[in-house]
This record gives C-alpha cells, structure tokens and sequence, in this order.
C-alpha cells in the first residue's frame, strides 16, 4: 500500500533540513434564492462552507514530501439535495478517508480530504513523485480536454488547490524547456481497470509551447495535442483530445487572453464537447456515460462560449466577471467577484452567481424534463472570507 510507505518515510525523517507549516481557514456563506416554479417550490437557504486546511512540507537535499489535510464543516438551513464535497469524483484515489465525519442524514455536515501525501525524489535531470499529488496536462484556460483527472466543475466556490490523484509520475528533462512525463494513476482499491496511465511530451518551438499526450483508461484511450503561443500581443491557446474505445468523442479548446491596459485582463475561449449533447432531455442521462465518471467531463451541450475580465482597482481590490454561455440550450451562468485585501493575510471576497435558461421542459408524453443546463440553478450570493499563515 502506497500510504503506508509513504506514512513511514515521513516518520522516519524527523530532521529534515527544512520542514514548513502553512494553511488557510475560509469560511463562506451562501445565500441561495430559488425561484418558485410550478414543479418546485423551496424558500431561501442559507449555507456556511468552512474550509481549514493544513499543509506540512519538507526538504532534504534531493528529497521531498507533502501532506495536506483539509476539513470542511458545512451548515445549512435546509437539507442539500446535493452537495459538490459528496458528489465529488473519486474515481483516482486507490485508498480514502471516510469523505464525511458526521452523520449522513444531517443538513449540516463535515467533510475530510487527505489532498496531498506524496514524496518526490529529484535527481540531476529528472523527478520521481509517489502518493497523492496533482496532475494537470492541459493547455487552454478554463476547459482543459486533456485534464481527465478530478478536474473542477465551473460553479465549484473554493478551486485553489486541484483535488489530489494517486499516482506514480516521472519527469525527464530533456531541456530547460522540453521534459517526458509518464505516469501511472491508481483508481479504487489500485485494480487495473479502475486505474489509468499517461504519456505526455512538452517542447518549446520558436516561442510555442507544445504537448502532446496520450492516456489510457477504462478502455479508453484519448490522444491530445496542446499549443501555447502568442500572437502579437496576445495570449494564444488550442487543445484537442480524441477519445476512442467504448466511448468516441473529441473535445476541442482554444482561446484569446490580452492584457488591456496595466489593470485591466481579458481572455475568451471556445469549447466543443463531443461527449456532449443537443438533447437537454438527456443531460440527466450523460452522468453514467464513462466520460463523465472517468473522463473528466463536467458539461452537457455541444459548445460553449466562456468570456472573462479582471481588473485591478487598487493595490487592495480585484474585481472580475465571467460567464458561460451553453450555445445548445441557450442557458447562461454568469459570476461577478470582488476581491479585498484587508491585510496581508487576510481577504474578503463578495460575489454573485446568475444563472438563466429554460427550467423544465414538457415532452410529447406529458412528462416534465431538464430544459436546459443552467436554468433550474437559482441565483447565488456569497462572501468569503480567508486567512493564510
């Protein structure tokens, strides 16, 4: 077992040349407006997310390791329907902690995740990482194609850290610039068929960064290609996966970013889902489909259209939008954020969620469906606040 390794080789490295402390604590409150509907009928709930995490890190000559704990107690006013921090995948995990502390039929709930237990051996011209990590093979921005394991769902509040995989990586560095990476990720229990493998090669050619990738899992295998460059005095991204075997969809990025002035950053991306569908009817169905439980897809329709902008007020402030336009089903999420640095440690963020779209739709049948992505979620107001040491 993987865990109990690396559990005894941080144990028995007490006197590490250098050992580092650090976390966050967060806490969120929601405020989420459901509109009344003639199929639903909820009242306003409220909802508290905390989240503590703590990160212990340490150093010796070539020698690394990392654990990251985080807890998360959340309280609401109304019983969740569903909640991110239970339908979380956890498809790239061998071994976990029990996900939730206390009891399953509580509104108010407290989740745990070991994020980070790995060691990394480093050697003159390469890398050798163990245990539970992160992984990100991407090039674009916000939908990444390649990015098949555990990536975040758009709407999720707290993204800082990715969620952590079980793997075994290598990186070779074959220049300043160019590196071999090849991996091998655990799934549930380490059986073969839960777990996956990857290949990707990364170069620098006159200015441009290029991937290219191939992985495997669950009888599928996805081919990508990756380019980072910039054109003018733009930012530049496209990133195609091909995915084959029981399943076959492509998946297509690519985007523009600018900066506008010194305080003022745009960028724009389109994405075509090939897992995806022109039917909202069955958006309800795609979850059972393998790119949604081991593919790393999160979205439903065809294409999409993603636009964002930032802006630095003030040394102290950031304000920004974005938004996410389903082109299939006509429906929108759209987030606006402000971010305040009261201290040097301490942040308060205010923001805001609207979502709009179609909510149900009658079938022939008289039956009432889905009618689009984004339409049934209700507008959402937060603030945050977050303390690093």
């Amino acid at each position: 077992m993987p865990f109990l390794f690396l559990a005894l080789l941080v144990l028995a490295e007490p006197n590490l040349a250098e050992t580092r402390l650090s976390g966050y604590a967060k806490s969120t409150l929601l405020v989420n407006k459901v509109e009344k509907t003639p199929q639903l009928d909820f009242p306003t709930s409220y909802e508290a997310q905390n989240n503590f995490r703590i990160m212990l890190d340490g150093f010796k000559n070539n020698l690394s390791w990392e654990v990251h704990y985080e807890m998360t107690p959340i309280f609401s006013s109304r019983t969740l329907i569903s909640s991110y921090f239970e339908s979380e995948n956890s498809a790239y995990r061998a071994y976990d902690l029990d996900k939730i502390l206390s009891s399953n039929e509580s509104k108010n709930k407290t989740y745990q995740n070991l994020d980070r237990l790995n060691v990394q051996f480093q050697f003159d011209d390469s890398d050798l990482t163990i245990g539970r990590q992160s992984i990100d093979l991407g090039s674009a921005r916000m939908i990444k194609p390649t990015d098949i394991f555990l990536p975040f769902n758009l709407q999720t509040l707290n993204t800082e850290y990715r969620i952590g995989v079980d793997a075994f990586r290598y990186q070779t560095h074959l220049s300043e610039l160019s590196e071999i990476d090849v991996g091998v990720i655990f799934g549930s229990e380490g059986k073969s068929e839960n777990s996956a493998a990857y290949l990707r090669i990364q170069t620098n050619f006159r200015g441009a960064d290029l991937k290219v990738s191939m992985i495997e899992y669950a009888r599928q295998t996805l081919y990508s290609f990756g380019i980072e460059t910039a054109i003018k005095k733009s930012g530049f991204w496209f990133e195609v996966a091909d995915v084959q075997g029981d399943e076959h969809y492509t998946l297509v990025s690519l985007g523009l970013d600018r900066a506008l002035s010194e305080t003022l950053f745009a960028q724009i991306e389109y994405h075509h889902n090939g897992a995806g569908t022109d039917d909202p009817s069955a958006y309800t169905q795609k979850i059972n489909e393998i790119a949604y439980k081991k593919g790393g897809v999160t979205l439903f329709g065809n294409d999409y259209f993603l636009p964002s902008i930032s802006a630095q007020i003030s040394p102290l402030l950031n304000l920004s939008f974005g938004a996410v336009f389903n082109l299939t089903d006509n429906s929108s999420f759209i987030s606006l954020l402000g971010e305040w640095s009261a201290t040097e440690n301490f942040y308060v963020d205010l923001g805001w969620y609207h979502f709009s779209g179609r909510d149900f739709l009658e079938l022939p049948s008289g039956t009432v469906t889905l009618g689009s992505e984004y339409g049934l979620n209700s507008d959402l107001v937060f603030t945050t606040l977050k303390y690093y040491f």
